[in-house]
């Protein structure tokens, strides 16, 4: 019999602040695993028992403030690993917690939270050349050992002008310069990962981040910077995608939406 694993990732913007949205989020849709970006707590501080009175799963890697990402799954996390593990690394990888992974039924997830590069001009923008590089690397030895995998979560990056508006004004700022598009494809095309979303679709205007500062809660003025990468052995699995808007019409709501994925294995 075939079932279907439903993998959800999505930057809260402060999982203390968005708490409410995220229970009833988790109570309504049930996802299988929930990949979490930016919860900016410590783990110490972390609301575990929001997840655990659930019979949930959860996996944490945070620090004060800034950055975050956590697994919140209903099956035991195994195997689990956070940040690049490499040996080498300039200090400031180690620093900020972006990146954490667990095994869940046989399938490796990673949550990712990839640096936003600030301006073209900026320090934080070769920062997030850097992470890119680290990460396409960091993909590859683990196909190696997990064939079935699946990494989501905030990429920073709008790949093409059907996931950005206004892309002929947004060309020369961060999130959809040529530069970071072509590193974007670069982490795809080197591992063979597959944009889930664009495996059951070819629309435009599909958003998944919406600035708080111009776009409001137009769901027609945002981009699209949120994905689940499947690896081959993943990609004949995919049968939906879907960006859940309505949590944008919510008061105090992240800049951000919770993006599914099911895989009918």
């Amino acid at each position: 019999m075939s079932k279907v694993i439903r993998v959800a990732t999505w930057n809260v913007n402060s999982l203390r602040t968005r708490l409410p949205h995220v229970e009833g989020w988790l109570d309504t849709h049930s996802p299988d695993v929930l990949c979490l970006q930016e919860t900016k707590v410590e783990d110490t501080l972390f609301p575990l028992e929001t997840f655990t009175q659930r019979g949930l799963h959860v996996a944490l890697h945070g620090q004060k403030s800034y950055n975050g990402v956590a697994l919140v799954s209903k099956y035991p996390l195994e195997d689990v690993a956070m940040g690049f593990g490499a040996e080498n690394l300039p200090d400031i990888f180690a620093a900020q917690t972006r990146l954490i992974a667990a095994t869940v039924q046989g399938i490796r997830i990673i949550s990712a939270y990839v640096p936003n590069g600030e301006s073209p001009t900026s320090e934080k923008f070769a920062f997030k050349e850097a992470f890119y590089g680290h990460l396409t690397t960091y993909v590859t030895r683990a196909l190696q050992k997990y064939p079935k995998l699946v990494i989501c979560g905030d990429f920073n990056i709008a790949a093409d002008e059907r996931d950005i508006a206004n892309p002929e004004r947004s060309v020369k700022q961060v999130l959809f310069t040529p530069q970071e598009r072509q590193w974007l494809r670069d982490f795809q095309t080197t591992n063979n990962l597959t944009d889930s979303f664009r495996q059951t679709s070819q629309e435009g205007g599909v958003y998944s981040w919406y600035d708080y500062r111009t776009y409001g809660r137009n769901p027609n003025t945002g981009a699209r910077i949120d994905y689940l990468f499947t690896s081959p052995a993943l990609t004949p699995h995919i049968t939906a995608v879907e960006h859940h808007q309505p949590e944008r019409t919510k008061p105090q709501p992240s800049d951000h939406i919770p993006v599914t994925l099911d895989l009918t294995l």
